[in-house]
């Protein structure tokens, strides 16, 4: 009897095991079939954003596209109208454009057409300390970029009033408008003034 009481509990240990073993691999599998499931609407959330992100990109883009072309527009307008805009601005008056080491000659060939456009009387240039050596009465006394203090001072003795120029605005039409201006004592208010009549 001994034999058949050891032989039934190895057997219900045996069954008690292999119930044990069977719960873990089917929780097991269980909780793969969840990750999986998971898995998968992680996925489609990720490719809902991605064509949602897509379809806001494109709108950017066609935005973008739009702005670009209406500022290549709006360029081509500046430079049609800006001879008509600062024509005789500068009627009579003597300058004297003091330019900084810092300057690229594109820039200041830019600013001193935008002031041959606007009819000075005459442009003379100092560029850096070697022509210190100007003299005579201007209008005004331009300084462009980085110019040290004892130019400066000597320069600023030679006219009626200085201007320091920004580079930063001589980049646009409308900063070089707004400088003849500026170089002409009058508002661009004045100017809105004449065309509205």
């Amino acid at each position: 009897m001994l034999v058949d009481i050891r032989y039934h509990i190895i057997t219900v240990v045996i069954i008690f095991v292999t119930l044990a073993i069977g719960i873990l691999i089917g929780s097991s599998m269980l909780g793969n079939d969840l990750i999986i499931e998971e898995q998968k609407n992680l996925v489609s959330k990720l490719e809902d954003d991605f064509r949602y992100l897509r379809s806001e990109n494109k709108q950017f883009e066609r935005e973008v596209n739009t702005l670009e072309a209406r500022l290549a527009d709006n360029i081509k307008f500046q430079k049609m109208i800006m001879p008509l805009v600062v024509k005789g601005q500068l009627e009579k008056q003597s300058l004297l454009l003091v330019v900084g080491n810092n300057i690229s000659s594109d820039l200041k060939n830019r600013l001193i057409k935008a002031l041959k456009l606007a009819n000075a009387e005459s442009i003379s240039l100092v560029d850096g300390i070697s022509d210190i050596e100007i003299k005579g009465e201007f209008s005004r006394v331009l300084f462009l970029g980085e110019v040290n203090k004892e130019i400066k001072d000597y320069y600023s003795k030679l006219s009626k009033g200085t201007i320091k120029i920004n580079s930063d605005e001589l980049n646009n039409i409308s900063g070089l408008i707004k400088l003849v201006f500026e170089v002409a004592s009058k508002d661009l208010a004045d100017m809105r003034g004449v065309a509205s009549e």
